[in-house]
């Protein structure tokens, strides 16, 4: 994600120059990659009955066992009913997060818990460089599930699990946490570079139509995480939404990956309305699916411009494991 308007822009580039980024077929993995990745897995394959739904990830315990079961619905109920046995404050994030130690059943595994509602009115605030006004601004942990909701309607998968819960009498948002992955800014601060550029710029390219989709008026570095395999996850979603139809990021927006580009297609209106409303109001809900319509209406012209084949990428597969999870 993208800390300023200046970086945005600085990164983008017309299609015509960076197609060759995004639709190059991948490099075939070395023979001792192959092995490395699927000696990766192999331990794990027992533990899940398909591992290759998220690249390869698997979510972990607190000992970065994968957990016994990995399903979206597995998931939400270990988050609902297993027993807080810790909670310690997270240093960074401006919403107060802490991170849960949760246990079940002998299953450990830690979590990220948020209780932050706060709602201000004609506020104008800075939003991708530019200044923005806005009749009600809200920074809320629903927003979290509403935004895992609206990527899993997507079906793109990498908002992870996340469920509303009350801790200690405070109602709030408890999402899975993601083990043995590091944020953007880390990456960058590190100066590591991804294997594979263009399919690591093709993930980019989904995070900035999912950006622009629900709205995210706080999409920075650290609000991304990326892991073993080099998949981009998106976190951190309490600043989305509201009733504002502009698109924040179309600047930012020149490609789109052709299963998100079929699905924002087809996205229905009562489809969308029966998702989520149990977490936006109807005139959120409304407005996202105005701003729907505009970033279908921007990727069809450029489609029109510039063709479907420069513009419409399918994503590239990994090939190799991120040096902070080799060990």
């Amino acid at each position: 994600m993208v800390t300023s308007l200046t970086e945005m822009n600085n990164s983008i580039v017309m299609p015509l120059a960076i197609v060759v980024l995004l639709a190059t077929p991948a490099a075939p993995i070395r023979g001792g990659e192959q092995s490395t990745l699927e000696a990766a897995h192999s331990s794990t394959q027992e533990n899940a009955a398909d591992d290759t739904r998220f690249d390869g990830y698997l979510f972990s315990d607190v000992d970065g066992n994968p957990l016994p079961f990995q399903s979206d619905e597995e998931i939400a109920d270990f988050l609902m009913t297993a027993d807080v046995a810790s909670t310690t404050k997270i240093p960074v994030g401006v919403s107060g997060p802490k991170k849960l130690l949760l246990e079940k059943q002998g299953v450990r595994a830690n979590a990220v818990y948020k209780d932050i509602d706060r709602e201000e009115k004609n506020v104008r605030d800075k939003t991708a460089g530019k200044s923005q006004f806005y009749l009600v601004w809200r920074d809320w942990f629903g927003y979290d599930v509403a935004a895992y909701q609206v990527d899993r309607l997507l079906g793109l998968e990498r908002v992870p699990p996340v469920v509303k819960r009350t801790v200690k009498r405070r109602q709030g948002s408890i999402q899975i946490w993601l083990e043995g992955t590091i944020t953007e800014h880390e990456r960058r601060e590190k100066a590591i570079d991804p294997p594979d550029i263009a399919r690591f710029n093709q993930q980019t390219s989904i995070m900035r139509v999912f950006d622009s989709l629900v709205a995210n008026r706080d999409s920075n570095l650290g609000n991304s995480l990326i892991d073993r395999n080099w998949r981009v996850w998106f976190i951190d979603c309490s600043r989305c939404f509201g009733r504002s139809v502009d698109l924040l990021y179309p600047e930012a927006i020149n490609h789109c990956e052709r299963g998100l580009w079929q699905t924002l297609q087809e996205l229905s209106p009562e489809e969308t309305h029966a998702r989520l409303t149990p977490y936006l109001t109807k005139m959120e809900i409304d407005a996202l699916l105005a701003r729907r319509d505009k970033l279908v209406a921007h990727i069809q012209g450029l489609i029109d411009q510039w063709g479907e084949q420069m513009i419409i990428f399918d994503t590239r597969p990994p090939t190799e494991i991120a040096p902070w999870a080799a060990d």
